[in-house]
């Protein structure tokens, strides 16, 4: 507890700008000594070694100068105020203040009784006390920040620096091909992100953090990401050249949240136009936000007991640290070697591009280099990308069991069952209503932009004007629904629906069964470990259970509201509207061609809000606004 500045002791404030003199110093070489020694009392003492006064400038003024006398003949014993008060250096603020009161001086020094240890003044005790008092009003703001904001700054610093740290590849790259345009924009995104990162880090602390401030870090580095990413696109600005300064802005904004985020909306048009290492770097964007950089973050800031309670929506279970690098640095290192291999074979002799594409498709990003790269004759290239797709949608703790004997994909398997269950009737039924509409459709376009779809990539090459409604429909549905629970996937993830579907359609007998008996056993064991961990158990079901409802009716509210506000700023079709919303949010990147450059700003706005909140499936943005304690209320 903070001692009350009355309480303190009063040697705490004592100054030592005082001087000792003899009584028989004349008023004259005592003003030079204090001068000399910038002092501002004088301290009386007699033959006896005695303290017998007090002088200070006043006195001078008023005894010495005011009079007109000669201050070489004027010893200080005539001037000095005798007897000399003290107080006691155990005495505290309040018992100096009091004895300057009642007798009438402003100035005290302060003694062990035997030396003079320093002179307290009321106006110096004044500004203690009036200080003290601001700063208790102030305290619970400093304690605010130093307890809440500290460590996400900190956090936030480490991050930023580590992206920069990455983007170095994309910059040698177009260093190295030559492209200065290009180079010289990522070395500007990279410096700035950096020097923020290590301001952030000057003034925060990387210390472990709470579930809310988790969600502000999370949320907070995709925005800073997006707009550090931004720097590049504006420097290079593939806009076209009559665009005023606000709507570049917010185009970059755009195309760097859409790469972060592995949405993949993009109002790039003819991306063979770019410069091949700034096609990369987009592609890079998407390697960090939807591998490298979301689940690292995860795995270092989000509390171990969040992640256990998580659990059961993760497919499995979430990786340790190692594995999760394991799988990031070297698996998915491997996946996107071989596809671009194969993606050469089929064709596409552009290395550079082939990486690009690569990375989009296993991240379940959707930017791709060419507005040429997708054709349905070329068999192999889309069965390669599909093959990327689908691997984007898939657990991170399944590609690891795949490689590892340490692990095993038994408890993976029934959500996984379950996601190519419904892409194989999602082919199906796509296919159909795709042929019924447009009978000279190709067969590998229905399957092509299904898998598309279910695993929230959205590469694309058909216009959605030759898709029919009901085949839009279809495929809001898939992109809602998205890819299996920890993977790269958006959407609201098959581990939330499986879990809804088990708790549902359990048997009522079961049901009966497994009440009685865990209701016998707290009557007769209620103060056990075994009955406390078995309600234990029942309660972390039951929240997980409400808040995968949660998830889904956010998903469906936000993907019909913001679909409702851009039909209402762009004048466009409802139905295109909240395909575009739903595109987003699902970070999936198909388009009905509202995303344009002719696109009104508070529509892109509205676009960009919802590829960052899905990110994080919504639930994350939650704890920014409300505390932890209604978030469980709200979830119970």
């Amino acid at each position: 507890m903070v001692t009350e500045p009355l309480n303190r002791p009063v040697l705490t404030y004592a100054h030592h700008q005082f001087i000792i003199l003899d009584e028989d110093t004349d008023a004259a070489a005592a003003v030079k000594f204090m001068h000399g020694k910038k002092a501002e009392t004088i301290i009386v003492k007699n033959k006896h070694e005695q303290f017998v006064g007090i002088i200070t400038d006043s006195d001078i003024l008023d005894k010495i100068v005011m009079r007109g006398e000669d201050s070489d003949q004027v010893p200080i014993k005539n001037i000095m105020s005798s007897p000399l008060i003290t107080i006691s250096a155990k005495a505290n603020v309040r018992q100096a203040l009091e004895l300057m009161r009642l007798n009438l001086i402003k100035r005290i020094p302060v003694t062990d009784n035997i030396h003079i240890l320093g002179v307290v003044t009321q106006e110096g005790l004044a500004n203690v006390i009036r200080t003290s008092v601001l700063e208790r009003q102030f305290r619970s703001y400093r304690v605010v920040i130093r307890e809440r904001y500290k460590p996400i700054w900190g956090n936030l610093g480490f991050i930023l620096q580590f992206a920069g740290i990455l983007f170095i590849a994309p910059a040698m790259l177009a260093t190295f091909l030559g492209e200065v345009i290009s180079a010289t924009g990522m070395f500007l995104g990279i410096t700035t992100m950096s020097l923020t990162g290590f301001v952030l880090n000057s003034y925060g602390e990387k210390t472990p953090m709470n579930l809310r401030q988790a969600s502000i870090l999370m949320v907070s580095s995709f925005v800073l990401l997006s707009f550090f990413g931004s720097i590049p696109y504006m420097y290079v600005n593939p806009f076209g050249q009559h665009i005023d300064s606000i709507t570049l802005f917010v185009n970059s904004f755009f195309e760097s949240a859409s790469g972060f985020t592995t949405t993949g909306l993009s109002m790039i048009t003819t991306p063979e136009d770019l410069p091949k290492s700034f096609d990369f770097y987009r592609s890079f964007t998407q390697w960090i936000g939807g591998l490298s950089f979301v689940y690292l973050v995860i795995t270092f800031f989000y509390p171990e007991r969040k992640l256990a309670h998580m659990k059961g929506m993760l497919g499995g279970g979430s990786l340790r640290l190692k594995q999760l690098i394991l799988t990031i640095a070297v698996i998915f290192t491997i996946y996107t070697t071989a596809l671009s291999i194969l993606l050469y074979i089929s064709g596409n002799h552009d290395i550079i591009y082939n990486i690009s594409i690569t990375l989009s498709a296993v991240t379940g990003g959707g930017f791709i280099p060419s507005s040429t790269a997708l054709i349905s004759e070329n068999f192999l290239e889309l069965f390669v990308i599909m093959t990327g797709m689908v691997i984007s949608a898939l657990p991170f703790a399944f590609h690891y069991a795949v490689f590892s004997k340490e692990m095993h994909t038994t408890k993976m398997r029934p959500e996984i069952y379950a996601y190519f269950g419904i892409i194989a009737i999602a082919v199906i039924i796509f296919s159909y209503l795709l042929y019924v509409f447009n009978p000279s459709a190709h067969f590998m376009d229905g399957i092509f932009h299904a898998v598309s779809a279910s695993t929230t990539t959205g590469f694309q090459f058909l216009s959605t004007d030759s898709i029919p409604d009901d085949g839009k429909i279809m495929l809001i549905i898939l992109m809602l629904i998205g890819g299996t629970a920890f993977s790269t996937a958006g959407g609201i993830k098959i581990g939330r629906i499986l879990l809804i579907v088990q708790k549902l359609t359990k048997k009522r007998f079961s049901a009966d069964v497994t009440n009685r008996s865990i209701s016998s056993v707290s009557s007769r064991y209620d103060h056990t470990y075994h009955g406390w961990e078995q309600k234990t158990e029942l309660h972390k079901e039951q929240k997980t259970f409400n808040e995968a409802i949660l998830v889904i009716i956010l998903f469906i509210f936000v993907s019909i509201f913001s679909g409702f506000l851009i039909s209402l700023f762009s004048h466009k079709d409802f139905l295109d509207s909240m395909f575009e919303s739903t595109s987003a949010l699902t970070t999936t990147g198909l388009t009905t061609g509202i995303t344009s450059l002719d696109t009104e700003i508070s529509s892109k706005i509205i676009l960009i809000i919802n590829m960052i909140i899905g990110r994080f499936e919504i639930i994350a943005v939650i704890y920014l606004f409300l505390e932890i304690s209604k978030v469980k209320k709200l979830i119970r």
